[in-house]
């Protein structure tokens, strides 16, 4: 029985035999002969016929299939649950965030500039620093004549859009209209600012990943050498070019403008100290060291004086424009 048996699913898997519910119940009916004939094997486990056998009808001759479809759908409708929801957030979030820029740019049209400014700072505080509010905020103090905190926020605009041309027009507007002392940077300081740091930072990133991995690469792929020795000279390059720029933009780091009206420096760090120097609201300084409620700046000629911290505030707050 059992080479007859084998010799069937032999023709079967060789396609000469088509597999039928009527042949499945055949080779079945054969397994059960098999073991009822065998009383001499020992080791096989002692099984009676099954005499409850009733003849299954044609129609009832199919084949189980578990299908894993009910398990998988649940799996894929939580995650899709999930993801509505998270959805739901977002769109929640920013319909809120749209209304507060709605609010404030309507207030600015109506010509109520302070209330304007408010609410941009408002989104700001939200959301972290962003171009497009900055500028909106910059053109609400100007409208409200606070030309400091309108250079303040052009300036702030212009790190994180370089290449504006409306932050730029702006930003030369507010500073011929304060009086403020234009700068004068170099080629090469235009040049580092038209992308920018956090731009500057993943290029060298990005080249100096690939300069570090393309040494082992020569090693495992000697083929392709030449090829890896391109990468890593481009590699190099890009890093030396990378960094260069970064030690050009080190000094905005320390870029503030004066945002008091009438700014007065002092020779020390006390209120009743002698006055050395007046400062333009607007202006621009290098911020050097601070003491209590004084800052040290150092304006364009290269003067130093001591001047109270809510008088200044620097062009990149730390740990803040990063957020845009």
């Amino acid at each position: 029985m059992k080479t007859i048996t084998h010799l069937i699913l032999r023709r079967v898997a060789s396609g000469k035999i088509k597999l039928t519910p009527r042949l499945l119940q055949v080779l079945k009916e054969l397994e059960q002969d098999q073991f009822v004939r065998a009383p001499n094997n020992v080791n096989a486990p002692a099984r009676l016929p099954d005499r409850c056998h009733r003849a299954v009808p044609a129609d009832e001759k199919r084949l189980t299939i578990v299908s894993p479809l009910p398990g998988r759908w649940i799996r894929r409708t939580e995650c899709m649950v999930g993801l509505t929801f998270l959805l739901i957030a977002g769109l929640a979030h920013a319909a809120s965030d749209s209304s507060a820029m709605d609010v404030a740019n309507n207030a600015f049209s109506q010509g109520h500039y302070s209330e304007a400014a408010q609410g941009y700072e408002a989104i700001l505080a939200q959301q972290g620093y962003s171009a497009p509010v900055l500028f909106n905020l910059a053109n609400a103090r100007q409208r409200e004549g606070q030309l400091g905190r309108a250079i303040l926020n052009y300036e702030r605009a212009a790190l994180l859009s370089p290449d504006d041309p409306d932050i730029t027009a702006n930003l030369r507007a507010a500073r011929q209209k304060a009086g403020a002392e234009p700068e004068h940077p170099s080629p090469i300081q235009i040049a580092a600012r038209t992308l920018t740091m956090n731009t500057w930072f993943g290029l060298a990133s990005v080249a100096l990943f690939l300069f570090a991995v393309s040494r082992p690469l020569k090693l495992l792929r000697p083929q392709a050498r030449r090829s890896l020795n391109v990468v890593s000279v481009l590699a190099a390059l890009a890093l030396a070019v990378a960094v260069g720029a970064l030690e050009l933009r080190s000094p905005d780091l320390r870029r503030a403008v004066v945002v008091a009206p009438d700014a007065v420096a002092g020779i020390s760090p006390v209120t009743m100290a002698a006055p050395v120097f007046k400062l333009r609201a607007g202006e621009i300084v290098t911020f050097q060291q601070t003491h209590g409620n004084f800052a040290l700046v150092r304006n364009h000629a290269g003067r130093e004086g001591w001047v109270k911290m809510d008088e200044v505030a620097l062009v990149m707050p730390p740990a803040t424009l990063h957020k845009g």
